[in-house]
C-alpha cells in the first residue's frame, strides 16, 4: 500500500525497507513509497517499453541497469507492466508462489514421496513468510522462486529423462542468471557420471536441450540479450563484493571458477562410485548452497532458491531405504556399527538441511541478537555445504545399482 505499515510487523525483513522514490514515472504508476525495489528494475522499463533497461538511462527510479534477462522484460511488458505498480508488484509475488508450488507439489507426486508433502509445504511457508530472508524476498520483489522452480524441473527432467521438463527448466532458469552455475554443475555431472561412453552420449543429447533452449531465447533479441550479457560480465568482473559473496575471502578468479572446481570434485567422487545419479543429491544440494555465494553481489533473500532441494532430498531418503533395510546379520565384511549409523544418515541429512534453511534464513536476526562477527553468515553457509558434501559419501558395504 505504500503507507509504511510493513514496519509494524513482528518479524522484519533482513534489510531496511527500500521504497520507490518520487519520480514522474513513479507518480504516474502510483508507485511512490511502495516496496518491491528489485521488481522495479523490470517493471518500469516494461511499463514504457524502454530499450534502455541495461544502461544508466533506464527508467528504473534508482537508474540501476537491469540484471534480469530481456525475456522477463518482454513478458512483463505484455502483462504486469500494464497494471498500476502496487497491483503488479503483488501479482509478481503471487505468480512466483503459484509457479513454485505447482512445481513443488508435482515433484512430490511424480517422485511418489507424497508423505513428505504436507510438512514440506509447512516448512516452505514458514521460510517465506515468517523469516527475515523470506520476508526480504517478498519486500524486494525478488524472482528467486522462479529459480527454485527451474531447479525442480531440472531434477525431474534428469530423473524422468523427460525433454519437456528440461525445456521448461531452461525457460525458467533464463529469467535469472544466478541459476546458470548450478545448471552447469548438475548437467556436467549427469553426463560424466555413467560408466559407458554410449550412456554418456545419451545423457549429453538430453542435456544439450538446456543450452539449446538458452540459445534460441538469446537469438530472439540479439541486441538486448547482448547488452544484458555485457552488463552481467561487467558486474561480475568489476563490482565490489557485497552481502554473501565468497569474493570477500577468495580471489575473484578462483570464485568464478567455482563451478568447474565443483564438477571436478564431483567427478572424483563419481570415479569411486558411478551409481544412481539421484544418490548425489546431498552433494548437489551443497553445490546449490555454494552457488548462492558465487555472485559478486549476493544477498540472503536468494536462499529461497534452496527450497527446491526439499523434494530431491526427500526422494534421496526414500531411495536409500532399501540399503537401510538390509539385515545387519547379512552385512558381512564391515563393522556392524557402520550399518547402524548408515540407517539414520539419510533422515539426519534431510533434517540437517531443513534446519539450515531455518537458521540461514534467520541469520540477520541472530547477528543482531548475539553480535556475531561480520561475514559469519558466509562461514555458516559454506560450513553447512561442507557437511552436506560429507553426507553424500556413502559408507562402505552399501550399494545401489544404477
Amino acid at each position: 500500500m505504500g503507507d509504511g505499515s510493513g514496519c509494524k510487523m513482528m518479524v522484519k525483513p533482513s534489510y531496511n525497507f527500500k521504497r520507490v522514490p518520487a519520480t514522474d514515472l513513479a507518480r504516474e504508476c502510483n508507485a511512490v513509497n511502495r516496496i518491491s525495489a528489485d521488481f522495479a528494475q523490470v517493471y518500469f522499463p516494461a511499463r514504457v517499453f524502454s530499450t534502455e533497461a541495461y544502461n544508466s538511462k533506464t527508467p528504473d527510479p534508482w537508474h540501476r541497469p537491469s540484471r534480469y534477462a530481456p525475456l522477463l522484460h518482454t513478458l512483463y511488458s505484455h502483462t504486469l507492466g500494464k497494471l498500476q505498480y502496487g497491483y503488479a508488484s503483488l501479482l509478481n509475488i503471487a505468480i512466483q508462489v503459484l509457479v513454485f508450488y505447482v512445481s513443488f507439489i508435482f515433484a512430490f507426486r511424480t517422485l511418489k514421496i507424497g508423505n513428505y508433502l504436507f510438512p514440506s509445504i509447512l516448512l516452505s511457508n514458514l521460510f517465506l513468510f515468517l523469516t527475515p530472508s523470506g520476508l526480504a524476498w517478498f519486500e524486494r520483489g525478488q524472482f528467486s522462486l522462479f529459480v527454485a522452480a527451474a531447479y525442480i524441473w531440472l531434477f525431474l527432467g534428469i530423473v524422468m529423462r523427460n525433454p519437456f521438463f528440461l525445456v521448461l527448466s531452461a525457460i525458467l532458469a533464463y529469467l535469472k542468471w544466478t541459476s546458470f552455475p548450478l545448471f552447469f554443475v548438475v548437467l556436467s555431472l549427469w553426463i560424466l557420471r555413467v560408466k559407458s561412453l554410449k550412456a554418456s552420449l545419451g545423457n549429453m543429447r538430453l542435456a544439450l536441450i538446456v543450452p539449446a533452449t538458452f540459445a534460441i531465447i538469446y537469438a530472439f533479441d540479439l541486441r538486448e540479450n547482448t547488452d544484458f550479457l555485457k552488463g552481467l560480465i561487467s558486474q561480475e568482473t568489476m563490482a565490489s563484493p557485497h552481502g554473501l559473496s565468497l569474493i570477500f575471502f577468495l580471489p575473484r578468479p578462483l570464485v568464478k571458477a567455482l563451478p568447474i572446481i565443483l564438477v571436478a570434485v564431483g567427478c572424483s567422487r563419481l570415479m569411486k562410485d558411478k551409481s544412481d545419479f539421484a544418490l548425489m543429491t546431498p552433494y548437489l544440494t551443497a553445490v546449490g548452497i555454494l552457488s548462492l555465494l558465487y555472485p559478486s553481489l549476493a544477498f540472503d533473500y536468494s536462499t529461497a532458491c534452496l527450497l527446491c532441494f526439499i523434494p530431491p532430498m526427500a526422494y534421496w531418503v526414500e531411495i536409500t531405504k532399501g540399503d537401510r533395510n538390509v539385515p545387519l546379520e547379512n552385512t558381512i565384511g564391515a563393522p556392524a556399527w557402520r550399518y547402524k549409523i548408515r540407517r539414520y544418515l539419510p533422515s539426519l541429512a534431510l533434517g540437517f538441511f531443513c534446519t539450515f534453511l531455518l537458521i540461514g534464513s534467520s541469520f540477520s536476526y541472530l547477528t543482531q541478537r548475539y553480535g556475531l562477527r561480520a561475514h559469519s553468515d558466509i562461514y555458516f553457509y559454506a560450513g553447512c555445504a561442507a557437511v552436506l558434501m560429507v553426507f553424500s559419501i556413502r559408507l562402505p558395504g552399501i550399494s545401489r545399482e544404477s
